[in-house]
């Protein structure tokens, strides 16, 4: 019998990509039950294979030259293995849980092409483009997602983790509009298309994860507004972040970035990131542990 997955989608720009420049601990896939968290690949011939998920995701960006000169190859981490791990309770045994990476770092809603699509692979054209309802990002998300789930038809969609907004730091409004109209672009297109295959709930905003960013961010311009919004369109799905949670400024290389502070570092994704999202995942998720 193959496998059935559960579908985690994490998209967004750089803090959901995952730029974690220091250097990877000698435990650090130790930690993990790695035998049950796979991902939907994106690198040459890995494409739409499922895949073993490692520190370092194949995300729409490539991060593997920007990690730590002391693991060369390796990359940068993110949020996707520790998070993953930590929902393997919230879901029934015989499942699996399949990460779909889906971000680029500097991407935004109000400024940029839009890119081209290669619809046979599933792939947006490489390069920094616009968040959207026309965005070629937005339509590898969704076209992954669909490929995902069309697996097996008893794969289930877990959630999206969703971390986006900096690049729009002058244009809130902007931002808002863009992400209401995505979104709910996102809830009438997969309604339509795959009714019924969300573990524990509906394609509406209770699946729909805004995950805070760095503390760097929530200063700077017009960010405040934009997550003020987030939590405004959904409190129930809001993943509230420790301001004082590490940045690259310990540990980091600044290969990703000159300004530090403005990414997750320094092991805090497995720290303290993922056990946050997971407690707001959780809130679905714990209540009865069976598909539906």
């Amino acid at each position: 019998m193959t496998k059935q997955y559960m579908i985690l989608c994490v998209a967004g720009q750089s803090n959901a990509v995952g730029y974690d420049e220091s250097k990877i601990p000698a435990d650090y896939m130790d930690r993990f039950d790695t035998g049950r968290i796979f991902q939907l690949g994106f690198f040459g011939e890995d494409n739409l294979k499922v895949i073993p998920l490692g520190p370092c995701a194949q995300n729409f960006q490539d991060m593997r030259p920007y990690g730590h000169p002391d693991d060369p190859g390796i990359g940068t981490r993110g949020i996707h293995l520790p998070l993953a791990h930590r929902l393997l309770e919230l879901i029934p045994a015989d499942y699996d849980i399949l990460v779909l990476p889906c971000a680029y770092g500097g991407t935004g809603f109000t400024r940029g092409e839009y890119g081209g699509y290669d619809a046979e692979a599933l792939r947006p054209e490489p390069g920094i483009w616009r968040w959207g309802t026309e965005s070629n990002y937005y339509r590898a998300l969704c076209d992954r997602i669909a490929y995902a789930l069309e697996l097996d038809p008893r794969n289930r969609f877990l959630g999206m983790v969703w971390c986006q907004g900096e690049w729009d730091s002058e244009d809130a409004a902007g931002h808002r509009t863009g992400f209401d109209a995505m979104t709910a672009d996102f809830f009438r297109r997969m309604e339509e298309a795959h009714p019924g295959r969300v573990y524990r709930g509906d394609w509406n905003r209770d699946i729909w994860y805004n995950m805070e960013t760095v503390a760097f961010w929530h200063s700077y311009h017009q960010c405040p507004q934009i997550w003020e919004h987030y939590r405004e369109w959904n409190p129930k799905t809001y993943i509230p972040i420790p301001r004082d949670t590490d940045s690259n400024e310990i540990g980091g290389t600044g290969l990703t970035a000159r300004q530090r502070s403005a990414h997750f570092g320094n092991d805090s994704f497995d720290r303290v990131i993922a056990p946050a999202a997971a407690a707001v995942l959780a809130r679905r998720l714990a209540a009865e542990n069976e598909p539906r």
